[in-house]
């Protein structure tokens, strides 16, 4: 943290005292995108190191929640009240004011959208039907611990996608814990880490969480058939 307060310092010794919340912004993206080069990480977006923020410091490359997180805490060192936002597919951040609210994208250089902009992110991953109404809710304020699950999610599916189990599994066991909201997807993704490690035990008991969470889990038929295989050929306690 002592490297973000050493830039926004940075960025506050260049603000007149009566400087407004566009000039603030304006040298903030000039000095983090510009003279600092702190940019997405479009050659090599699924790097693990783009999720952790010291790394993201260090080699100024990140993903939009990563560079969002940067941004943000920047913003309320220097006095704006940012907030993040769990766009569909691409993490934003957003700055209320008194008629409405600034969206801000620091993957693009801190580049803020407007509404035709949103909209128009909107129907690519929606497709056509999607309008202004769908942006009022997907530009409400996350909280942190929803920003800290979006962090976690991402890189426990990396290491999924990337077969490395052992990386994977601390993660997902935070998850079970703190994900109240979606424990389905909590408890499924970690019986699949236990499968794969064949702790067939705690992938059982994983699975049967999973499909008491909701009724809408109950109809998994692929679970289901796995439950029972697992049931008849534990023979690895994890």
């Amino acid at each position: 943290m002592s490297k973000i307060q050493a830039l926004a310092e940075e960025i506050n010794n260049r603000l007149p005292d009566t400087a407004n919340a566009a000039e603030i912004l304006q040298q903030l993206n000039h000095v983090l995108f510009i003279e600092k080069g702190y940019e997405g990480n479009s050659s090599s977006y699924y790097d693990p190191r783009n999720s952790f923020l010291n790394d993201v410091i260090e080699r100024k490359l990140g993903i939009p929640i990563s560079l969002s997180i940067l941004y943000i805490e920047l913003g309320h060192a220097l006095g704006l009240p940012l907030s993040g936002v769990q766009f569909p597919g691409h993490f934003l951040v957003k700055l209320e004011i008194s008629d409405g609210a600034i969206v801000l994208d620091p993957y693009f250089g801190g580049i803020s959208l407007n509404e035709e902009d949103i909209e128009e992110r909107l129907q690519e991953y929606y497709g056509p039907q999607a309008n202004k109404s769908h942006a009022q809710g997907v530009l409400a304020s996350s909280s942190n611990k929803d920003i800290i699950l979006r962090v976690l999610r991402n890189l426990r599916n990396l290491y999924m996608q990337d077969g490395k189990w052992e990386k994977a599994l601390p993660i997902a066991n935070v998850m079970t814990h703190i994900d109240n909201d979606e424990p389905a997807d909590a408890f499924k993704a970690r019986g699949a880490i236990y499968d794969q490690l064949e702790c067939h035990t705690s992938a059982l008991a994983d699975y049967q969480s999973y499909l008491n969470t909701s009724p809408q889990t109950q109809s998994d038929q692929f679970i289901r058939a796995r439950i029972i295989e697992l049931a008849a050929t534990v023979r690895k306690v994890c």
